[in-house]
């Protein structure tokens, strides 16, 4: 700590010398970022540095945009340790980590890069690159970014979900407020239990489920290609990585934006009104929004009164409460299936719905529908089977064997197959 204070006093004597924006898009261990400056991506995009959110006299180290909607801010450094004064200064450590300290307070870190592994590093560079990602480098080895630690804000280029080498969760969290970037109440994360899905909780409690990814879409919501024509989705599932990334084009200037409400809005910027405007909203605030409102085999539709009903063959399993208006109990089946004899039981297919929660869910991505049907009627805990991609006439398979929790109609072209005793099927829906 004391070659450190050492350092702090150096660099403060140069950063004396500094007004305004460092003519440059890094920062290396012989210099330093103080209050009063800053660094620039190289396209001039975004920009790194302290600012005061809203009506807060609190000092924070953030990235922004500068050549558009300047001040829109997009990460956010010392989130939980607020400065309360402009003091501070970014610098280097000895063993290669980047940390935002303040003259007056040198035993005090407020932030710093976490470093993946135990790495010998010598010569780190931090940059600022024109996608809003901050990274330090040590040649061409990443050693750290940004990107891996989001805030409120979803970047073209960033990605939802877990390194499962490193461990680190790329989750999105909300502000408290306009004026606090501290962490809110809402938390977007890509859940890897089962099939992985994304959600939303607020708190402790699940918000909203994104459906599992189909190959085009989230099944139950708007297609992500409203980014722009050219956008690219990409979703990741192997060994090391489990994501979610759109990429698009270098002319597009786009963002998801979580508000501290929760709502997630796709936000697009309209260089002749010099004003974002809104794509799409990616969380639905309608009200078969909530996680599992319908309970078991229970299916959501906002045109319908009651917006709650069982799925054909199950009824509700509490008649009283269903009748209420309590629907959290959910359905359950008129006619138990067989599991002494496979040949009694069959499947009812049924479209335009989300399909339903994942986390009991088991998958494998080479077999056909076909292998996927024999494998659910071999297995008496198999509840429902649907392939795990629909491009090119569909493949893979997606297996549930638990109750079928938070289903709504929508309006898709994914099949799902549910197991029915053979007795609740019509030659119209019997597979």
């Amino acid at each position: 700590m004391e070659s450190l204070t050492i350092l702090l006093f150096f660099f403060g004597a140069l950063c004396s010398m500094l007004t305004g924006s460092i003519a440059k898009d890094t920062l290396s261990p012989t210099e330093a970022i103080r209050d009063s400056n800053t660094i620039v991506s190289s396209g001039e995009m975004f920009e790194l540095g302290f600012f005061s959110p809203g009506n807060s006299k609190n000092r924070y180290l953030g990235i922004w945009y500068k050549k558009v909607s300047n001040g829109t801010v997009v990460w956010v450094a010392n989130r939980d340790a607020p400065l309360n004064a402009t003091s501070g200064i970014l610098v280097f450590s000895d063993n290669g980590i980047l940390q935002l300290v303040s003259v007056g307070y040198t035993n005090t870190t407020f932030w710093s890069s976490s470093i993946v592994s135990t790495m010998n590093i010598t010569n780190p560079v931090a940059q600022l690159l024109n996608n809003g990602n901050l990274v330090i480098w040590e040649g061409n080895r990443t050693i750290w970014q940004s990107f891996d630690y989001p805030g409120d804000t979803y970047l073209p280029g960033m990605k939802i979900g877990k390194d499962l080498i490193t461990r680190i969760d790329r989750q999105f969290v909300s502000w408290k407020s306009l004026d606090d970037p501290s962490p809110g109440q809402y938390v977007v994360w890509m859940d890897t239990n089962g099939f992985p899905q994304i959600f939303q909780k607020q708190g402790s409690d699940l918000r909203t489920r994104f459906g599992p990814w189909n190959g085009v879409r989230f099944s139950g919501m708007p297609s992500l290609v409203g980014f722009n024509r050219t956008s690219v989705n990409e979703f990741v599932v192997n060994e090391k990585e489990i994501y979610f990334k759109i990429e698009v084009n270098r002319s597009v200037v786009a963002r998801v934006y979580m508000d501290p409400e929760g709502d997630m809005t796709r936000m697009g910027w309209d260089e002749s009104n010099q004003s974002w405007f809104m794509i799409l909203a990616t969380v639905r605030t309608d009200s078969c929004s909530p996680y599992g409102l319908c309970g078991p085999y229970g299916t959501c539709n906002t045109r319908n009164f009651p917006i709650c009903s069982c799925m054909e063959g199950f009824e509700p399993k509490r008649l009283e409460e269903w009748n209420g208006g309590v629907w959290s109990s959910g359905c359950v089946r008129r006619t138990p299936l067989d599991c002494g004899n496979e040949n009694e039981n069959g499947f009812r297919s049924v479209s335009s719905v989300k399909l339903p929660d994942t986390r009991s869910s088991w998958y494998d991505l080479s077999m056909n529908l076909g292998e996927c049907e024999m494998e659910c009627r071999r297995n008496c805990s198999c509840t429902a089977y649907a392939n795990s991609n629909i491009r090119n006439g569909g493949s893979g398979c997606l297996l549930w064997f638990d109750e079928l929790m938070d289903v709504r109609e929508y309006n898709d072209t994914q099949y799902l197959y549910i197991k029915m005793a053979l007795s609740e099927l019509t030659s119209k829906h019997r597979n």
